[in-house]
Parts: C-alpha cells; structure tokens; sequence
C-alpha cells in the first residue's frame, strides 16, 4: 500500500501543488470548468490570519517559557496556562497533520492541508480568545466590555464580509472570469497564482 501511495502520479493537465503553498493559499483548484465553475480557494482572510496567529502562539508560547525558565511563572493566570497548554496540543497536531507532507514524493494536491487547517483555525481562536481578554485592560474598567465587543463584531465582520465575498468561487462562478472588468469577482483575484 506504501509503494502503490508512493508511486501516484498527475493525470495529464492536472494541477497539482507543493506544501509550502497551502499555508499561504498559493494556488487553488478547480473541480469543473462547465457553466458552473468550481475552484476550491480557502477563504484568503482565514487561511492568512491562521499564519498570524500560528506564528503569534509560537512567540506567546516561547517567551512564556522563557519566563517560567526564569523563575516569572507565579504571574501567569490559570486561564493563560490552560490557553498555552491547549495551544501547544494544537500546534502539535497542525505540525503532525502538515509536516510529513514536506517529505512525500508522491502527487499533492492543496486538499491534503485541511486537516492541518482545522489545527490552525482553532489555535486562531484560542489566541483571539486572549486577546480579546487582554485589549480591554489596556483602556479602563470602563470601557473594556465596548472596547471587547467591538473587537469581538470587528473580527466576525471581516469573516462574514470575506464569506461574502468568495462564496461564488465554491458554489459556482458564471459569467466573465475575474480578469473581466464585468465580472463579479472582479478585484478578488489578490494573487496572480490564483486561475479563477
């Protein structure tokens, strides 16, 4: 099963892709090209703030370790313990879902990451999760609840807005291509790696 694995190869005109371009959601994938065009793009907001917030744990989780090395673990609270700690588990389980990837010789397609994403997304959750505790202490008792949920509708806004905005690309395009000045996803091809 290995070697039958190992040895798959590209039908002939298939796009394929390499590791290092689903984090950043390099190129998609199209799943028809008849009236209804169908190309599997992760929403770019998402995937891009997953990158974000990945490589924020990684600097929450090294300098608080660095604290604790240093003697400054009596300061953390609970909630930020369990935060690192369920963070951690995340990190691990996106690096065991994405790293073995990297040293496959077989075909890839950009689907393979979406475990991995799942990893990413909730790790994005547990970091705006404490960010969204820490921000208010920054500007009062008073206004923290405003200050909280205003951040808290600004975040959800801008995932629902980009929802919005390439959905036509997974529930079928028609019309012009993006490259169209008519088209309705004209101005949402932010990558030139991007053929929709």
């Amino acid at each position: 099963m290995f070697q039958g694995n190992a040895g798959l190869k590209p039908k002939e005109g298939e796009i394929t892709s390499r590791p290092w371009q689903w984090p950043i959601n390099y190129r998609g994938q199209f799943f028809s090209g008849s009236q209804y065009r169908i190309y599997l793009l992760g929403n770019p907001v998402i995937w891009w703030a997953n990158l974000v917030f990945i490589l924020t744990f990684l600097v929450c989780f090294i300098t608080n370790c660095i604290k604790i090395q240093r003697g400054h673990a009596e300061s953390f609270s609970d909630g930020l313990k369990r935060k690192l700690v369920a963070g951690g588990w995340l990190f691990f389980g996106w690096v065991l879902h994405y790293v073995p990837f990297w040293a496959m010789g077989r075909v890839l397609y950009f689907h393979h990451y979406f475990p991995a994403l799942l990893f990413s997304s909730m790790i994005t959750g547990i970091i705006i999760d404490y960010l969204l505790e820490e921000l208010p202490k920054f500007f009062g008792e008073q206004n923290a609840k405003v200050v909280y949920h205003t951040a808290l509708g600004l975040i959800l806004s801008a995932t629902v807005y980009s929802f919005y905005l390439f959905a036509p690309l997974t529930y079928g395009m028609t019309g012009p291509s993006s490259h169209e000045a008519n088209s309705t996803l004209y101005g949402l091809k932010w990558m030139d790696s991007w053929e929709f």
